[in-house]
């Protein structure tokens, strides 16, 4: 027999039962819990809001290394620069390009024909000088400089006309332009942008303040003129001198009659024939008329220089 415990003999033996805890315990628990999940949220709200400031500084500079475990967007490419615009056929022809390979006529063209040239310009005169080629019909070239920026709307006017654009020199100043080689070509790559901002291109043409042969630029940098006439057609430019001279650069406002007489001449194919265009010069856009009709009745045309007319060049004496 199964004896029972010592002073519990004839008792039923009671389960053990496990006290509930009292409704204060309970609130004390629950008010525990939320301060846990509360805190537990704040964590995790501001390790959002730091993320999100961390991709923002990633994005807002670019190139700046990545904060550990965020991954950086890759920089957007730089957009391409934007082409230079096509030129025409008639632009092609007259900009410079010092690959284009070009038969020139140093010895003429065979035919008769007069090349009417303009230096010095753009200038109140200009308007004058254009309106009188449109009267007849004929092209021209201007050689120009940067002396007037006011006037410089005269060049796309008179290249818009039809006429060729050549560059003279910015300054004009035989010092300035002559004293090196360097100092030349720097002039020339200024009126060459102030040419290019009216016509959208830098022309080849080219004509030397005195022509090629002057010998004033000898009191500045002796030899200086053999250079040039070697390094300017090596670095696609032609330079243009003349055969025939309208003599107004003789003073100012030069008689009519004798630029006139001066400029109208025989025995010669191809004329490269000098004018003037400045505020100095009202006679000559009044003598034009007259030296146009000479050329004319005599069976001439007219044209702009272009890489397929006439080249003159003078003697070099320096």
């Amino acid at each position: 027999m199964t004896r029972e415990p010592e002073g519990r003999r004839g008792a039923p033996v009671r389960p053990k039962v496990t006290s509930r805890p009292s409704a204060r315990e309970q609130q004390r628990s629950a008010r525990g819990l939320a301060v846990v999940v509360a805190l537990l949220t704040v964590v995790l709200i501001g390790g959002a809001g730091a993320l999100a400031l961390l991709v923002s500084a990633q994005r807002a500079a670019p190139g700046a290394p990545a904060a550990p475990g965020v991954l950086q967007e890759p920089d957007a490419p730089p957009p391409p620069p934007e082409p230079e615009p096509t030129l025409d056929e008639r632009a092609a022809g007259l900009a410079l390009d010092p690959s284009a390979q070009t038969d020139w006529r140093l010895d003429g063209t065979g035919e008769k024909t007069v090349y009417l040239t303009f230096d010095d310009g753009p200038s109140d005169n200009t308007p004058r000088v254009l309106d009188v080629l449109d009267r007849y019909g004929v092209k021209a070239t201007f050689f120009v400089t940067g002396h007037e920026p006011d006037k410089r709307g005269y060049i796309r006017d008179a290249y818009e006309r039809g006429h060729s654009i050549g560059l003279h020199t910015m300054t004009h100043d035989y010092a300035q332009v002559y004293a090196s080689e360097d100092a030349f070509f720097g002039d020339l790559d200024q009126v060459g942008q102030v040419v290019k901002e009216q016509i959208g291109f830098v022309p080849y043409l080219t004509r030397f303040p005195g022509g090629a042969s002057n010998t004033v630029s000898v009191n500045y940098c002796p030899g200086i003129m053999s250079a040039l006439a070697r390094d300017l057609p090596a670095r696609g430019y032609q330079f243009y001198d003349w055969n025939v001279s309208s003599g107004d650069a003789a003073g100012t406002n030069v008689d009519v009659e004798k630029i006139v007489q001066s400029s109208c001449v025989e025995g010669y194919t191809n004329v490269m024939l000098l004018f003037h265009d400045s505020a100095t010069k009202d006679t000559t856009p009044d003598a034009l008329p007259r030296i146009i009709e000479f050329y004319q009745q005599r069976g001439y045309r007219f044209e702009p220089i272009t890489r397929e007319g006439f080249v003159c060049h003078h003697g070099v004496n320096n």
